[in-house]
């Protein structure tokens, strides 16, 4: 049996799999088709060989119903469905069963997987207290996260910056920042890829490293998490980590100068 061929006309499915690290929660991406491999390849630093803790199954799917030079947005609308939740854009349908740990999404076909992952990251990241925060990650210790602000803006401590969406945590010892594979840029990443926080750099006044007061800081905050789920229960859930988060952080703000603040997409 073990030699005998495939009966005529019978289809082989090879499916590609890749394991992805998102901060500590090990994604195992499956589809037919390689594309969402060429994302997970794209940052070999967060490959991981671990058991998975969330499984995703993908479909390209060449009837997916949009029509062709739309311009698509990645917030997804959420609704439950029993014990799951239901997201859907313009250009895929996601099943999320968040206590199996598990994902179903029906993808257009030519779209990439990395907005994508960065939505469904952030919905279980949520759940173990995490927001994925669009920031920059300064110094050599990383201790530093500046929001809001130009990288232009930030001067000399660039040099050491890693920018994009970082895997922010608050928790009775302080706040951990933990590099994510969604960043900006293809350089060498450093070799600490988490540690603690102690200062935020916000966007402000004239002189140069005013404090800043905590509802200034939240407000910063808010626009640069990427929310993947806008129903009342998780914005409140977000709004009381952006609290904790400021409350355990030495928060100033910089000038900018006479450049405008970008707004920052909200998923």
């Amino acid at each position: 049996m073990g030699g005998r061929p495939p009966p005529m006309g019978a289809t082989i499915v090879t499916r590609h799999v890749d394991t992805v690290d998102v901060a500590g929660i090990a994604f195992r991406i499956s589809c037919r088709y390689p594309k969402p491999g060429f994302w997970a390849r794209s940052r070999p630093e967060f490959l991981t060989a671990r058991p998975p803790d969330v499984r995703i199954v993908m479909t390209y799917d060449n009837e997916f119903p949009r029509r062709a030079g739309d311009t698509v947005s990645d917030a997804p609308r959420v609704r439950r469905q029993g014990r799951t939740l239901l997201l859907t854009t313009e250009y895929y349908r996601a099943t999320i069963d968040l206590g199996r740990d598990h994902a179903v999404v029906r993808i257009a076909s030519g779209f990439g997987v990395a907005n994508l992952m960065r939505t469904l990251a952030a919905l279980w990241l949520l759940e173990r207290g995490t927001v994925l925060l669009r920031a920059v990650r300064l110094g050599r210790d990383g201790a530093a996260l500046a929001c809001g602000i130009p990288e232009e803006a930030l001067g000399a401590p660039c040099g050491a910056a890693v920018a994009g969406y970082l895997a922010v945590t608050p928790s009775p010892d302080g706040v951990t920042a933990c590099l994510t594979p969604f960043l900006e840029g293809d350089g060498p990443l450093p070799a600490c890829r988490q540690g603690y926080i102690r200062a935020l750099w916000v966007p402000g006044g004239r002189a140069p490293a005013q404090p800043v007061t905590a509802a200034r800081a939240v407000g910063v905050l808010l626009p640069a998490i990427w929310q993947a789920d806008r129903r009342r229960a998780a914005l409140v859930r977000t709004l009381d980590l952006a609290a904790h988060i400021v409350a355990a952080l030495r928060c100033h703000q910089i000038d900018v100068g006479a450049r405008e603040e970008k707004d920052v997409a909200v998923g």
